[in-house]
């Protein structure tokens, strides 16, 4: 584990690549499972479910051995001033979604059940991703980046990027590739705002939760159709100025307080 720690060190961008990949085979392993123990909706899958939960555990594990739980804020629920802070930006991406869905501020919820199943899955597949970008990636970056503000918001912008070019593969589910090049712009300014939360807030949770309300409010403006590129593309015009305030408030995050000593 040490000499893991040590590439990881060295070789920050390779480490991030190779948690990235890891993460994708995750996600088949999931997929897999889900055809094994399909539940009654796409989203609701029980194999899908057991298998983020295992996936979330390796990770943590991983976390764990490699002395990272706390300095990656999973040992902290977070400051109350993070909390408040998200609630606007929260509000803001939930509007601009469903101005982006149908042209107006309205929801359309009626046509769509939010199952425990289905909403468990939700809550899970956020929490994974957090783990695994905002967790393990964005924190191997800040190690080794960190120490200066530049290096701040490359770590910010880098990790960022993964997580948005992680979204091509639902190209890979026969979805149009327009709409999941859009998807990807969109999921890239969405994890720059992720990323800055974590960052000042020291601790993954209120992140996980914006993560895991934007993608249930988006399950259920979606009322089962599948989101076009126009959609994708309004969108992340959208989400932009959320992507440019979290590097705002990156310029006033103190260094020291998210760089941790190497040990």
């Amino acid at each position: 584990m040490d000499r893991f720690k040590q590439f990881a060190t060295a070789h920050p961008l390779a480490f991030g690549l190779q948690v990235a990949v890891v993460y994708i085979l995750m996600l088949f392993v999931s997929a897999m499972l889900g055809v094994l123990l399909p539940g009654e909706e796409t989203y609701g899958q029980i194999g899908g479910i057991i298998g983020r939960v295992a996936s979330i555990t390796v990770l943590l594990a991983l976390l764990f051995r490699l002395g990272w739980l706390r300095p990656a804020g999973f040992t902290r629920l977070g400051r109350r001033q993070t909390w408040l802070l998200i609630l606007l930006p929260l509000v803001y991406s939930i509007a601009v979604s469903a101005y982006a869905m149908t042209g107006n501020l309205g929801f359309r919820f009626s046509g769509t059940a939010l199952s425990g199943p289905v909403t468990l899955f939700i809550l899970i597949a956020a929490f994974l991703e957090e783990v695994a970008f905002r967790g393990l990636i964005l924190h191997a970056f800040v190690r080794v980046w960190g120490s200066t503000n530049r290096g701040l918001i490359k770590s910010v912008l880098i990790s960022s990027l993964l997580f948005g070019a992680m979204h091509i593969l639902d190209f890979l589910g026969g979805r149009p590739l327009p709409g999941v090049l859009l998807q990807s712009v969109e999921a890239f300014f969405l994890g720059i705002w992720l990323a800055t939360v974590v960052l000042s807030g020291k601790s993954i949770y209120p992140a996980a939760f914006f993560h895991a309300v934007f993608n249930l409010v988006a399950y259920l403006s979606f009322n089962g159709s599948e989101p076009t590129p126009s959609f994708w593309l309004l969108l992340s015009i959208l989400m932009f100025p959320l992507a440019l305030y979290g590097i705002y408030l990156l310029r006033a995050v103190s260094r020291r307080s998210v760089v941790p000593a190497v040990t």
